[in-house]
């Protein structure tokens, strides 16, 4: 279901720096009141992203992606919507390939699910995805080929439906949950995802939670009453299939450690309660962004201890430059969003520089004392160790699995060149990553 905007007025405040800082880019959409919402960070120059319109509470019909890490963004307008849908969720894989899900701003006919194939320039509608009845949500991908769409439920279950060749077909997921009641729904873009596992967000404030692709579905309470509401709203995030931090809008910082099943308040200060994200790939690297409710005062934040303690990026910015939604890749390309200054101009933030302390959860050193080398030779990544092998994941800085083996021997032929992460798990329990290069 649609999350509101609600239209802010600008106050001025002092800014102080502590080392790290924000720039400003430039969107490149035609609003002079309005921002950046959703996010789909592929690589450390390529981004795509989606809007919303602060004045009028609707969700633009453009989508905006950069090929040189924000340094200029190209807005288009996706002309084969109706004029009655918003851009629900984004997904890319690169440069020229891109879906977005569509909802019905208004009326009951403008669900879909729409894909691209040069660079937005134009959009073609996916036949037989989402039913009038149903508003859409989420588009997510696991890998290049596994990949989820998400509507409101329909009758007794969440519309869902599945693909397992990167699109070119989709099934009606069997085992998709059903609502707790009959006014329950989802958010858009309300997902959060590590590894297989991906969390859901509802108004109920109910968390959905699939560790197996969509396969099957645990339901968990939040300690919120809803995660987008006008009085209840909340932002959550996972640093493992375990690991959890959610920070609601009352300015509390809640922690899991069984993945969303149970939470318990975080004895912590410093951070912000517009959203929460961990940085894929670090040990426990948290970004917090928005308001300080105890400071009245709106900032971000660092936390290289999975929350415990924060370390204050800026402090005291203006309302405007709030920094209400934040995507990273790694530990040096994070982003969030602020509000347009003008027509065409801010609307993203991008940090300068890398988080201090914000390292690989298993560094090179560490790698050699266990003993572990990885090898690519025609296709093959052979991990080499004196350990016995349980399995081998394979992926990349978005933690997202890519391949797997249960032997010592990985089959990477189809992973294009680029860096790559293998998490290999031992006989003993004990487990290991190391970093290796496709050329």
């Amino acid at each position: 279901m649609k999350k509101k905007i609600l239209s802010l007025v600008a106050l001025v405040a002092m800014t102080l720096s502590f080392g790290q800082s924000w720039t400003q880019q430039n969107s490149g959409i035609p609003l002079a009141d309005g921002g950046v919402r959703d996010f789909s960070i592929v690589d450390a120059n390529t981004a795509w992203i989606t809007f919303y319109d602060g004045s009028n509470q609707t969700y633009p019909r453009y989508v905006a992606n950069t090929t040189n890490g924000g340094t200029t963004w190209t807005a288009k307008l996706v002309s084969s919507l109706p004029s009655s849908a918003l851009i629900s969720d984004i997904h890319a894989f690169d440069n020229n390939n891109a879906y977005i899900v569509s909802a019905p701003a208004s009326g009951t006919t403008a669900n879909g699910l729409w894909k691209t194939s040069d660079a937005g320039s134009s959009w073609t509608k996916v036949s037989g995805i989402f039913n009038n009845s149903s508003f859409g949500n989420i588009i997510y991908f696991w890998n290049n080929s596994e990949g989820i769409v998400i509507g409101d439920p329909v009758g007794s279950k969440y519309e869902m439906y599945k693909t397992t060749d990167g699109g070119t077909t989709w099934n009606t997921l069997s085992t998709a949950p059903s609502p707790v009641n009959g006014d329950e729904y989802g958010y858009v873009g309300g997902k959060v995802s590590y590894g297989d596992h991906l969390w859901l967000t509802s108004n109920t404030g109910r968390i959905l939670h699939t560790a197996d692709k969509g396969l099957t579905w645990n339901s968990y309470i939040a300690p919120i009453d809803d995660f987008a509401g006008e009085n209840s709203s909340g932002a959550m995030s996972f640093s493992s299939e375990n690991y959890g931090l959610i920070v609601d809008n009352t300015g509390w910082l809640w922690v899991t450690e069984d993945g969303g099943s149970n939470w318990e308040l975080k004895d912590a200060q410093g951070y912000y309660t517009a959203d929460i994200k961990y940085i894929p790939g670090s040990a426990n690297t948290f970004v917090s962004t928005g308001l300080n409710v105890y400071e009245s005062e709106y900032g971000s934040a660092y936390s290289n201890d999975g929350g415990k303690t924060w370390v204050n990026i800026d402090f005291g910015v203006t309302l405007a430059d709030a920094r209400i939604n934040t995507s990273a890749l790694d530990c040096n390309t994070i982003y969030t969003s602020n509000f347009a200054t003008s027509t065409g101009q801010g609307g993203i933030l991008k940090l300068n520089g890398t988080i201090p302390g914000c390292t690989l959860a298993v560094n090179d050193q560490t790698l050699t004392k266990v003993e572990l080398k990885a090898v690519v030779n025609n296709g093959i990544l052979n991990i080499v160790t004196n350990k016995d092998v349980k399995d081998i994941l394979v992926g990349d800085m978005s933690a997202k699995t890519l391949a797997s083996s249960t032997t010592k021997f990985v089959n990477v032929s189809q992973l294009k060149s680029g860096v790559y992460f293998a998490r290999v798990a031992y006989v003993d329990g004990s487990n290991s990553t190391i970093k290796f290069v496709i050329k």
